[in-house]
């Protein structure tokens, strides 16, 4: 569950997010819309605690404080960047073991080729990331960030550069999470027919 209230995050002067007021409960998939500066980007990594908030009334992830628990909510997150992080010289099922070895997940080698499965990459994962297509690191970013079973997920442009296929593999793995209770937050240009709410975003309001 997220809950905001009167969160403000600038840059010097800019001003880039202006009181966001947002709730996401546990099972909700809500897409955020805006044109390109709007501030969607600096709301989910002030979210993921990447980026500290200027201040706020309330900033929570199932009831921890955006600022006092960051490591707390890291642990709980999962989070896709509009350009995931990768190292090429490593396989696929290498990146994804290294990446659950690092959250202390058992049996890595065997989870890596379970999640690589699910996102359709079983084939390809033992070839060099470095050789993916756009879209193969797309779903290479994806199966980390529910590689450790979040309770909310952050997705930053999830379907760039996905095919048909792998656009339909995303979004019933998404449905999926939100069966089990999982909150979502997509960042998007499009709507999203199983999103429960689509909210724009506009010069760092929500309107």
């Amino acid at each position: 569950m997220i809950k905001l209230n009167a969160l403000f995050k600038s840059f010097g002067s800019k001003k880039v997010l202006r009181g966001i007021n947002l709730e996401v409960e546990s099972g909700e998939i809500v897409t955020l819309v805006g044109n390109n500066g709007s501030g969607k980007t600096t709301l989910l990594r002030t979210l993921t605690t990447l980026d500290s908030p200027d201040k706020y009334n309330i900033a929570e992830i199932d009831g921890f404080d955006v600022r006092d628990d960051s490591e707390e909510i890291r642990s709980r997150i999962g989070y896709l960047p509009h350009d995931p992080p990768f190292y090429p010289e490593l396989t696929g099922v290498e990146n994804l073991r290294f990446w659950l070895e690092l959250n202390s997940i058992d049996n890595a080698e065997e989870e890596a080729r379970n999640i690589l499965a699910q996102v359709g990459l079983i084939s390809f994962c033992d070839e060099l990331a470095g050789n993916y297509s756009r879209g193969m690191i797309q779903r290479l970013g994806f199966s980390m960030a529910i590689s450790h079973s979040p309770t909310t997920l952050f997705l930053d442009e999830p379907f760039t550069g996905l095919d048909s296929d792998g656009i339909k593999i995303i979004e019933d793995l998404l449905i999926k999470y939100k069966e089990e209770g999982c909150s979502i937050v997509i960042v998007s240009h499009d709507k999203h027919s199983y999103s429960d709410r689509t909210l724009k975003l506009e010069r760092g309001e929500i309107v």
